[in-house]
């Protein structure tokens, strides 16, 4: 290949490239002008929490995507069917369920390598709402006394260990170590902090099944352990079949 022809692949690849840059850019502040044309109308109509909501989903989203390519799925746990988690849904369109909620997994085998949960999301059962008995599952308060049980074997295990601190204070060979059990206090106060969040009572939106990335996943160690029973996934399964199956 002569020197010349070389030259001109290599600047028509580079005027290719430009091309494909300034169109991605073009597009970009398209919609971004849209978006901004969203913002200023939900503003004028003085839908100001729709705007603080769509406002924390693109931040949000914005941090998933930058952070898609070094997300570890590893870093977490191997969920199992029943299990409890916190999930960020985004901002919902009509009647979609969007924010932060509860959710069920579903999945029967979870491995650290997948990067998708499926789940049923939940909501807080509110009072003089009826909710459609063909696509809801109401799991009463299941969910609130199994983390109340675990805030009160915190508080078991917090007072147990204070009670040896107090005797062995000026005890120069202590077994109790201060900085954990400034931990378990720690940890003590967030299940407390998280069950004064809730309300009783829960809504499984079964018709709401989906999957989603594991980023979406609220890290917090107050859930874990938190399962639904067995009875529960039965009834869960069911509807499941009746929705989804023949």
């Amino acid at each position: 290949m002569e020197e010349n022809e070389l030259e001109n692949q290599i600047l028509e690849g580079q005027t290719v490239i430009g091309e494909e840059k300034a169109e991605a850019i073009s597009h970009k502040n398209n919609a971004l002008r849209r978006l901004d044309v969203s913002f200023n109308k939900h503003i004028e109509l003085a839908e100001y929490k729709k705007t603080h909501l769509l406002s924390y989903w693109f931040e949000d989203f914005s941090q998933y995507h930058d952070d898609e390519k070094i997300f570890d799925t590893t870093t977490l746990k191997t969920f199992k069917r029943g299990d409890i988690v916190k999930v960020n849904l985004g901002f919902n369109v009509g009647k979609e369920m969007g924010g932060l909620h509860y959710c069920v997994v579903i999945n029967k085998n979870d491995n650290p390598y997948s990067g998708t949960l499926n789940v049923i999301p939940l909501s807080s059962a509110k009072e003089n709402k009826t909710y459609n008995k063909d696509t809801c599952i109401d799991l009463g308060d299941e969910l609130f006394y199994l983390l109340s049980n675990k805030l009160k074997k915190q508080e078991q295990l917090v007072n147990s260990k204070i009670v040896i601190f107090n005797k062995e204070k000026d005890c120069p060979n202590k077994t109790i170590d201060i900085r954990a059990l400034i931990k378990n206090v720690d940890y003590l106060q967030k299940i407390k902090e998280e069950i004064d969040r809730m309300k009783h009572g829960s809504i499984a939106y079964v018709n709401q099944m989906k999957a989603i990335s594991k980023q979406r996943i609220f890290k917090t160690p107050i859930l874990s352990g938190i399962k639904l029973s067995n009875d529960s996934l039965d009834i869960l399964d069911n509807k499941i079949i009746q929705l989804f199956t023949k």
